[in-house]
């Protein structure tokens, strides 16, 4: 069994969020993708949207299964449930829940190419290469030499790292909540379901304040911080 996480905070879910989904599972073909929103990420401050309502946005990746190289879709509240117990969640960690819950399972995790060339930061980076092959999706993989001396450090072998090129849709979530404050529509960019959410319960109606520069603390090995 081949099993694709994709995993992201989704304030809100996006076109190019699927469109990424999409790319990643036509390099790799699982059988099972999980889509996983953040409880509390690590390197970011925490969500103003309540949990409940990102998880259900996020909903919107069911409509993906059954297309090609997508079988089935399983949006998972795991680490949101982590973070109600007061658990800072880590992929690591998600990784080795799903190791434990499907086990003989190849692991694959996708992540943007912005993340492989920070990876080295990421809490027990050299756990989660050996529990999954990264797919890495990015607009630029033909062209860009940092991308790949990054993937050749990060694992010589060549076998840990796949490369999934992708048709970049240019949006962002923080972009597209400064639209919806502003008044747009963002039909554009959001599926239907989510713009549904979005004014059932007039998310992202207020412009948000700058957010400060934040760096990620790791717990410490005893697991005390």
């Amino acid at each position: 069994m081949k099993l694709l996480l994709y995993g992201g905070t989704f304030d809100p879910p996006h076109n190019g969020h699927l469109n990424n989904l999409r790319a990643a599972a036509a390099r790799v073909h699982p059988d099972l993708a999980v889509v996983m929103p953040a409880g509390v990420p690590p390197h970011k401050a925490a969500s103003g949207t309540p949990a409940a309502l990102r998880l259900e946005m996020c909903r919107c990746f069911n409509a993906l299964a059954g297309e090609e190289g997508l079988p089935a879709v399983e949006v998972s509240g795991w680490e949101i449930e982590q973070a109600a117990g007061g658990r800072r969640n880590y992929t690591v960690l998600t990784l080795e829940m799903l190791a434990r819950r499907h086990p003989g399972a190849t692991l694959y995790l996708a992540v943007g190419s912005d993340m492989l060339e920070s990876f080295r930061t990421w809490y027990r980076w050299q756990d989660i290469l050996r529990l999954a092959r990264l797919v890495v999706v990015s607009r630029e993989i033909g062209d860009d030499p940092a991308l790949h001396a990054a993937a050749r450090s990060l694992d010589p072998s060549g076998g840990r790292i796949l490369m999934a090129p992708v048709r970049a849709l240019p949006m962002a979530s923080s972009a597209l909540r400064r639209r919806l404050a502003a008044g747009e529509g963002c039909a554009d960019a959001l599926p239907g379901s989510v713009l549904a959410v979005i004014r059932r319960e007039g998310l992202y109606a207020a412009p948000e304040p700058p957010e400060p520069p934040r760096r990620c603390r790791h717990p410490d090995p005893a697991g005390t911080t």
